[in-house]
């Protein structure tokens, strides 16, 4: 039996409508809840869920901080150089007050006065960084440089030669080199005075030892030529003294003489050494630099050895003996 299509159309829309109608018919869509009726929800539905499981999030783990690094040496601020009182008439010790901040600070005192050109100056605090500091190589080359460049445009003391301080050079040989030795030892003392820059007034004594040629030809036979061509080089002993018959005196140092065309070098050579050992050994200087293996000895007594040197190794030989 077939359902007829108009009870089919009501049915399909009748049915919706009676179902919704008889569901929400005592229902109020207008009327807000109480807070009450909140609350009671809030409960029931609180009571109908499972019971959450909360966990903290994780935490990174605690990583030991790192002890502090010890302190670094401590630096010290370096000393800001001054160029200081312009006195025009410096000393030959002038700048020897700051040796004890070093070449470096003299060498940068040296450049600061010689940019605002004061000439006499820059030559003693060049001069100071070799006799009142210990330099390095490099240090001590860039004064013997700086000295040597400056002593002939700016000398920085004019000497007197009424009040140049009198040393004499010894020396004693036998009779092979009497001739020889004097006009040698002559040049040295010559030498020398040029190298103090009139410092020192300096004389030469040459002493021969005869007693000793006589007991050496004595103790020998007689020889033929080619023997004697074969003889022993002369032997020189040098020394320095005051002017004084009893004033103090270096040390004394003995050569052998091969060739007499060497002579004027190894004198100088000697009295460079007895100089450079009594200015460190006796005047508590620090040690001269030396001279280099192609260096002229006169090049050496001159820049190497500065004035404030000469003076005082000059008055140490003429002090007057201490009473007994």
């Amino acid at each position: 039996m077939r359902v007829p299509l108009s009870l089919s159309l009501l049915l399909a829309i009748g049915v919706p409508i009676v179902v919704w109608w008889m569901g929400v018919r005592q229902m109020d869509f207008l009327t807000p809840p109480s807070e009450a009726q909140l609350a009671a929800v809030r409960q029931q539905t609180a009571a109908s869920l499972p019971r959450a499981q909360i966990q903290a999030p994780p935490t990174a783990p605690q990583v030991p901080a790192a002890p502090p690094a010890p302190p670094g040496p401590e630096k010290k601020p370096e000393p800001a150089v001054e160029i200081g009182d312009l006195n025009p008439n410096p000393g030959l010790n002038t700048y020897a007050d700051l040796a004890a901040k070093g070449a470096r600070h003299l060498i940068e005192l040296a450049s600061l006065l010689e940019t605002a050109g004061e000439l006499p100056r820059t030559l003693l605090a060049w001069e100071r960084v070799l006799d009142s500091t210990t330099p390095d190589p490099a240090q001590a080359t860039a004064a013997i440089a700086a000295i040597q460049r400056l002593r002939p445009i700016q000398p920085a003391v004019k000497t007197n030669p009424a009040k140049a301080i009198p040393i004499v050079i010894h020396a004693s040989t036998g009779t092979k080199l009497e001739s020889a030795l004097k006009t040698n030892l002559d040049q040295a003392a010559h030498s020398l005075e040029l190298a103090s820059c009139g410092i020192l007034k300096v004389t030469a004594k040459v002493t021969i030892n005869r007693k000793s040629d006589t007991k050496t030809a004595a103790s020998k036979p007689p020889t033929s030529k080619t023997t004697a061509a074969k003889s022993p080089p002369s032997t020189v002993a040098i020394w320095l003294t005051g002017l004084a018959e009893k004033s103090p005196a270096t040390e004394t140092l003995s050569f052998a003489v091969a060739k007499p065309e060497t002579l004027q070098t190894d004198i100088l050579r000697r009295i460079f050494r007895l100089t450079g050992n009594r200015l460190e050994q006796t005047l508590a200087f620090p040690p001269v630099t030396p001279a280099a293996a192609d260096e002229p000895l006169l090049h050496a007594l001159e820049f190497h050895i500065t004035r404030l040197h000469w003076e005082k190794f000059g008055r140490s030989l003429n002090t007057p003996p201490a009473a007994p």
